[in-house]
């Protein structure tokens, strides 16, 4: 059996706990998951309008002085935009020896995803039906549960073409994180697929994620740069930034099979102007724009 080191104790984190009401409690977290890297806790509270707890976790490092003066300059734009006085809340806790992952179990619980698609937690496992399939995702220390709606966007799409029958034999999954994209397209009939990231606790979350699915003999992990891939794909799943999508406009279009398609996501509302700009300068053409709460995604195609 596979050992990993998922969830280890670490020398300390840093809670950070915010009251906020829904439309700035929303962006608190988008920004949260930016500046982390990983995913958040939210939970509503007796009045779902003006009552939103949002978790996340900061590493108590070197770094963590300038992420909470992040923190700060966020809060004060946040209460800025809230219609009353101490609407919006901060407040920072360290928690020495603290596994933030244990934190994920008591809210990270099976969900389905997309239509005929749920992620479950391997502590609460689901057996797959005759009209859907399950992925398992134990996120460990990386991003990636299926819940930010970034990931629920691309999951939507595979989903979709499952159900046109238009899932191809092979993919990239680009900046893969702990690889919940490139195993749904597994589970949804993909043969083979190649996951790319450059960080090292995603490609072991991704590993470990595709022994949990049984898939580890279909799912190459490799922290090659995207740059030095020389094999073409008639499907690629880039879930990055606005910034990396742009940057990365001229070898997605290489690295795309003709009739191929690119689902790009990562991309808050309003930004996808410019990536669209750039991958339609690299000669891929629009096929469709889908949004969820302040996330975006496109789909290009040769």
């Amino acid at each position: 059996m596979h050992e990993t080191s998922h969830g280890p104790k670490r020398p300390g984190w840093i809670e950070v706990s915010l009251w906020a009401p829904a439309a700035q409690a929303e962006a608190a977290a988008d920004f949260l998951v930016r500046l982390t890297g990983r995913g958040v806790e939210t939970s509503e509270g007796p009045d779902p309008e003006q009552d939103h707890l949002v978790k996340a976790f900061l590493d108590d490092g070197p770094g963590s002085a300038e992420q909470k003066r992040d923190v700060e300059e966020m809060v004060q734009r946040l209460k800025l935009q809230a219609a009353e006085p101490g609407a919006v809340r901060l407040e920072f806790t360290p928690l020495p020896d603290q596994d933030w992952s244990e934190n994920w179990k008591r809210h990270f619980h099976p969900q389905e995803m997309a239509p005929g698609l749920w992620v479950a937690p391997p502590w609460e496992p689901m057996e797959a039906g005759p009209d859907y399939q399950v992925v398992l995702i134990d996120p460990g220390q990386a991003f990636g549960t299926g819940h930010h709606a970034s990931t629920m966007l691309c999951l939507k799409r595979l989903a979709r073409m499952r159900r046109k029958d238009r899932v191809p034999a092979r993919l990239l999954d680009l900046g893969c994180g702990t690889g919940i994209l490139a195993l749904a397209a597994l589970k949804l009939g993909a043969a083979s697929a190649l996951a790319l990231d450059l960080d090292p606790l995603a490609l072991e979350a991704a590993r470990h994620n595709a022994e949990l699915n049984r898939l580890a003999g279909r799912l190459e992990i490799s922290s090659r740069k995207f740059e030095e891939v020389g094999e073409s794909f008639p499907l690629i799943l880039a879930n990055l930034t606005a910034l990396d999508l742009i940057s990365l406009a001229r070898p997605l279009a290489r690295r795309l099979e003709p009739l191929g398609e690119l689902v790009a996501s990562g991309m808050m509302q309003g930004q996808d102007q410019g990536v669209r700009q750039a991958l339609e300068n690299e000669g891929l053409g629009f096929v469709e724009r889908d949004s969820l709460g302040e996330w975006c995604s496109l789909v290009m195609a040769r």
